[in-house]
């Protein structure tokens, strides 16, 4: 029989030798007595567990340590106590955990090539028993080290003769400590830039470093050179703090913009932690100096002057002084170039004056964190400087705006002050250099409206050319007519009051007084101020035409302060016309159906524009309102027939806009239209009109046009859609173009016999002499031609004839002859009637305009 320790020992071998099958995976070596033996051992008490450890707890420990992420070796010395000796069983053990994680079964002789088995886990996937040169220099490695990792391995290594052998590895895994903090003397934490610190100074930084396993060590670095501090540490909380402080006594220049670090530095197994910051130095200026060449200035003359200074940080402040006084509104230019020893360079843009002269000028450097450190370069300036002008008066008024009237004089003198003395003078209007006047003194006589601008002199000498400020010289003048109304055309209608209009220019504007002439071919007559509205420099007058063939001339006068109009403004009352019609007439059908036309000549009145709708079918067209677009007032219905000479039928409806643009939306399907467009003003509509035929809207298509266009006085041929047969429409066709070339024959014909029965205009003397007045008593508006000798005249003047625009009537018009030289005026006199007033035509050839209409019933 055993005792108790041999059955100990027995059984813990056999459980180990289960483990050990178990855990290689081989479970069919198992005999059911040792099956039942380790389930047997599994049910024992605690007290054996607890053995087991307490077995483990007496085994010394040897610490390693380890990193997250790196190679542990953990040694195992397989030296056997004898020689005749070896390893049979090589075992590997976490913590408590009786399972072993690793194991080496050299049973059979050579541990060298004994099979290697580790534990199906994470853990065991990275584990490997590394046998030395010799078997004292055996190692576990494990690979890419957890957190989880760390913890008491147990290496149990069996002999075959002799007893077992136990070693504990603590592996310690490094724990880095944190970021280094680094702290200024009033304990501000510095994050990037450490400062600033003075130069000549001291300087002091704490660098505090918290936790880390092993306890770290910290560092003070300047350029990968060690710089000395002073070293503690404390533990609070169980958390340890190590702090290393730095005095520097005196901050050099050296240090400017150089770099710190702060190393914390635990295991070499890992990296030391570091913190890094910038020292931010403040630098005293070390010089100064005005590099710009000491040259003569100009007085008046922007000079830029360079001043440089150097060694300061941040920038220098750079002041300019003029006789100890600061120069105050300066425009001063600052840059900067830290690559260049904190180079400072300041450009300022002086302007002299005479008084300048031999003035000492400074420039000053200085660093705002540093007082009493400033220093500065000095240089005494000469000043040469071109003539002080100004104009005036000759009288010496100061004035700056000269007023005078046309007709007058203006004397103006040009005052100088220069060294050396001015050798010429200029004078300039309104910007531009005036020709020959090279004289201090300038004459300006008999002044007009177009003598008014700025007047400014120059002087030049040696030093240059300069010129005064502007005098403004302002002219007064008597009315004129506003550019493009000295002639204006109005067309009139018998008996209906039309406005007149005048528009003037004058200086002064608010002493505008009117006045009208009436010229006919009678006599030249006041109009009474009562029919006469005037606005500032604008009269309106109401005139009533007598007659639709009398042709009048409205004059109107304007006066001011400074004289009266020379030439009046003329407007020409002649017959209005019917307007002409429409052109260009189409028709559109984009989301709704249009007719769009070009406005013709409104014959001198405002026109509007008429579209009669009719109906080209036999159906009755329903006059219940549903397809009327607009209806027409009264008086276009007294204004406009309401039947069509051209048409069978009267309109089915009318339309009237303001612009020839008309909208259809109202035509029924299936129906065949005639559209016909009309100019109409207050003398009538337009004839022919213009006539859109065969205008039907299909149910599915929408509207369409058979018939693109006609402007034929006479309706266009209507042709009935069915079902003939292509010959009838071929031999209609060419019917159609035999009737044409005979009517264009026909109209050929009678235009040739018109023009040789045409009767010849009048000789333009026989017209003035009819047209002059009889009555001796009234002032003629025309120049005596009776004193002209027949016989010394030279030919007459071509006649011009200029049909009026649009078709005519086949009746024959009337024509009136009027001369282009026909409108004589002549100036009112301030009373309302005029006694004689002065006629005024000049004499050159006579030209005549055929005004088509004219008397037209």
């Amino acid at each position: 029989m055993l005792g108790r320790e041999g059955r100990n020992t027995h059984r813990k071998i056999i459980m180990e030798r289960i483990q050990h099958i178990i855990l290689t995976k081989r479970l069919w070596r198992i005999s059911p007595y040792q099956l039942i033996l380790f389930l047997l051992l599994l049910m024992m008490g605690k007290s054996q567990q607890e053995d087991l450890q307490d077995f483990q707890k007496n085994i010394p420990a040897r610490t390693v340590w380890g990193a997250v992420g790196k190679l542990a070796e953990l040694p195992c010395d397989l030296t056997p106590p004898n020689v005749q000796d070896s390893v049979k069983l090589l075992l590997w053990f976490k913590d408590t955990t009786g399972i072993p994680l690793y194991t080496l079964d050299s049973r059979k002789g050579n541990v060298n090539a004994a099979p290697h088995s580790a534990i199906a886990s994470d853990l065991g996937q990275r584990l490997f028993f590394s046998i030395g040169e010799t078997p004292k220099d055996s190692k576990l490695q494990i690979k890419d080290i957890k957190t989880a990792d760390g913890g008491v391995y147990r290496c149990r290594v069996d002999f075959f003769n002799s007893p077992t052998r136990n070693y504990r590895i603590n592996l310690t895994l490094v724990v880095p400590p944190e970021e280094p903090r680094i702290f200024d003397a009033q304990g501000k934490e510095i994050s990037q830039v450490a400062g600033p610190f003075r130069e000549g100074y001291e300087l002091f930084l704490s660098c505090q470093v918290m936790g880390g396993r092993p306890q770290p060590k910290i560092l003070w670095y300047r350029d990968g050179v060690e710089i000395a501090g002073v070293s503690h540490s404390s533990t609070e909380n169980g958390i340890t703090t190590v702090v290393n402080q730095l005095l520097l006594g005196t901050v050099s220049r050296e240090l400017y913009g150089s770099k710190l670090q702060c190393r914390a530095q635990g295991s070499k197994l890992i990296p030391s932690v570091v913190k890094e910051v910038v020292i931010q130095v403040h630098l005293k200026p070390l010089g100064v100096k005005i590099v710009t060449p000491n040259d003569l200035l100009t007085a008046g003359h922007p000079v830029p002057l360079r001043c440089d200074s150097w060694g300061s940080y941040p920038t220098a402040k750079i002041t300019w002084l003029l006789d100890g006084e600061p120069i105050r509104n300066a425009d001063v230019t600052t840059h900067s170039d830290r690559d260049d020893l904190n180079k400072t360079t300041s450009i300022l843009t002086l302007k002299v004056t005479s008084e300048n002269d031999n003035s000492e000028l400074t420039c000053r450097s200085s660093n705002p964190w540093f007082s009493g450190g400033a220093i500065e370069d000095k240089r005494i300036i000469r000043v040469a400087y071109p003539p002080t002008v100004s104009v005036h008066l000759a009288n010496e008024d100061p004035s700056r705006v000269v007023t005078r009237s046309e007709g007058q004089n203006v004397t103006l003198k040009c005052r100088a002050d220069a060294r050396p003395p001015v050798t010429s003078y200029a004078w300039f209007k309104n910007g531009m250099r005036m020709s020959g006047e090279n004289l201090e003194i300038l004459y300006l006589l008999n002044l007009e409206r177009e003598s008014a601008g700025s007047y400014a002199c120059g002087a030049t000498n040696t030093e240059g050319e300069t010129r005064s400020s502007s005098l403004t010289l302002k002219v007064q003048y008597s009315p004129r007519c506003k550019p493009g109304t000295e002639q204006t055309s109005v067309g009139a209608v018998n008996m209906l009051s039309m406005s007149v209009k005048c528009e003037v220019d004058a200086d002064p504007p608010e002493s505008v007084k009117f006045s009208w002439t009436y010229n006919n071919t009678r006599n030249v007559s006041p109009v009474l101020n009562s029919r006469v509205q005037n606005h500032g420099l604008v009269s309106t007058m109401e005139y009533l035409p007598q007659s639709d063939t009398e042709l009048v001339t409205l004059a109107c006068w304007a006066s001011n302060s400074v004289g009266r109009q020379q030439t009046p403004c003329l407007v020409h009352i002649l017959p209005a016309n019917p307007p002409e019609s429409p052109r260009g007439c189409e028709l559109r059908n984009d989301t709704v159906l249009e007719v769009v036309c070009v406005a013709g000549s409104d014959g001198g009145l405002s026109q509007r524009f008429l579209l009669e709708v009719i109906s080209t079918n036999s159906l009755n067209f329903n006059n219940d309102g549903k397809a009327i677009i607009s209806s027409i007032d009264n008086d276009v219905d007294n204004e406009i027939s309401t039947m069509n000479d051209q048409a069978t039928s009267s309109p089915l409806f009318r339309i009237e806009e303001v612009r020839p643009q008309f909208r259809l939306d109202s035509l029924e399907p299936g129906r065949e239209y005639q559209l016909q467009i009309y100019g109409v003003n207050a003398k009538g509509r337009s004839n022919p009109p213009v006539i859109i035929d065969k205008v039907r809207v299909s149910p599915q298509l929408g509207p369409y046009e058979e018939t693109i266009l006609s402007e034929d006085p006479t309706p266009a041929e209507t042709t009935h859609q069915g079902n003939e047969k292509p010959s009838t429409v071929v031999i209609l066709a060419g019917v159609i173009a035999v009737a044409a070339v005979i009517v264009t024959s026909i109209i050929v014909a009678g235009i040739i016999v018109v023009c040789k029965h045409r009767p010849k205009p009048p000789d333009p003397q026989e017209v003035r002499k009819r047209m002059r007045p009889e009555r001796t008593d009234v002032p003629s508006m025309y120049i005596e031609e009776d004193e002209l000798n027949e016989e010394n005249m030279p030919r007459p003047a071509e006649i011009r004839h200029s049909r009026a625009a649009g078709p005519r009537s086949s009746s024959t018009s009337s024509h009136c002859y009027v001369s282009e030289g026909f409108v004589q005026y002549s100036q009112p006199s301030l009373n309302v009637y005029i006694a004689d007033p002065d006629l005024i035509l000049p004499r050159g050839e006579l030209e005549f305009t055929t005004l088509s209409n004219i008397g037209r019933p």
